[in-house]
């Protein structure tokens, strides 16, 4: 009898053992999920011995079984992260479209966050090798979650839009890119090496007084001149272009290459000055519908089939 109690006694204990074991590791799963989080994340990394801060934004229907798209939002000369999130908010089109959207900060420069958009050069801003803080990011954010290595794209305003063009020439990682008021820095445009083919949106207004349409003479490339350099880069030879008059006057031109790939676009605000969005709209979308839309049909071999 003190036997089968004894067996009586092991059993019990095996079986508790057993779901005790298995509830830790059910609690283990949650807690590793739960530790990944949803919505807006401040996080940081240190690069070249600087500490480095970014805003990332995780949608709800993120799932760790897939692969995102990620996408990158730079703000301008002197701007915040924290800010420009609210300029280029993207978390709608995140949560449709199942991608990851981050907003870096750039180093202070005498109380001036910035972007380098050129090689060391008179044309720099500062040392900062935004660069490999860039490409560390990247892989910082893919550990951290499910990340499409294939479709990765850049955009930004003013600086940053000046930084997501030398991005584009100078890093192998990006598919396709933005600029929204901004340009490529002359050097920039001269050396650029980016690799075939490279998706490019263009959104710019010719009252722009800070980063002038037709250039500035001294460093900044006019954006006819941008156009022309994409477009052959990417061979494009059709050209297509398209009014809307509902909130101004706004002109789309889409250049195709000769298989129809519509790897340029280009939108001229006439009378529109320097900013984001202020209301701008083509056919009832925005300029972060319009940036998203046409960077993410792309991955880093071209269209997406």
């Amino acid at each position: 009898m003190k036997s089968l109690l004894n067996n009586l006694k092991f059993y019990i204990s095996s079986f508790l053992f057993i779901v005790i074991l298995i509830s830790c590791e059910e609690l283990f799963e949650m807690s590793s999920e739960d530790l990944q989080g949803r919505g807006l994340i401040t996080k940081s990394l240190t690069h070249d011995g600087v500490e480095r801060t970014y805003i990332i934004y995780i949608p709800n229907s993120y799932n760790e079984d897939n692969e995102h798209p990620l996408m990158f939002n730079f703000h301008g000369f002197g701007g915040r992260a924290a800010d420009f999130l609210y300029s280029a908010d993207m978390r709608s089109q995140a949560e449709r479209d199942k991608f990851i959207v981050v907003y870096p900060q750039g180093t202070d420069l005498g109380g001036f966050p910035h972007w380098n958009s050129s090689a060391p050069s008179a044309d720099n801003k500062s040392s900062a090798d935004d660069i490999g803080f860039v490409e560390k990011l990247i892989t910082k954010i893919s550990m951290d979650y499910s990340v499409n290595s294939d479709r990765i794209y850049a955009a930004g305003f003013s600086n940053g839009g000046f930084f997501s063009y030398y991005l584009a020439c100078n890093s192998e990682k990006f598919a396709a890119i933005g600029s929204v008021a901004g340009t490529m820095i002359d050097d920039s445009y001269q050396d650029c090496n980016a690799l075939v083919p490279t998706g490019m949106i263009n959104i710019h207004g010719t009252d722009d007084y800070v980063v002038p349409y037709n250039g500035d003479g001294g460093g900044s490339t006019s954006i006819p001149k941008v156009l022309e350099y994409w477009r052959y880069f990417n061979s494009c030879t059709v050209t297509e272009e398209i009014n809307d008059s509902s909130n101004g006057p706004v002109t789309q031109y889409n250049y195709y290459d000769d298989n129809g790939g519509l790897y340029v676009q280009h939108y001229k605000e006439t009378g529109g000055g320097h900013y984001w969005s202020k209301g701008l709209t083509f056919n009832g979308k925005n300029t972060n519908d319009l940036v998203w839309d046409f960077v993410s049909k792309f991955d880093i071999n071209g269209i997406i089939d």
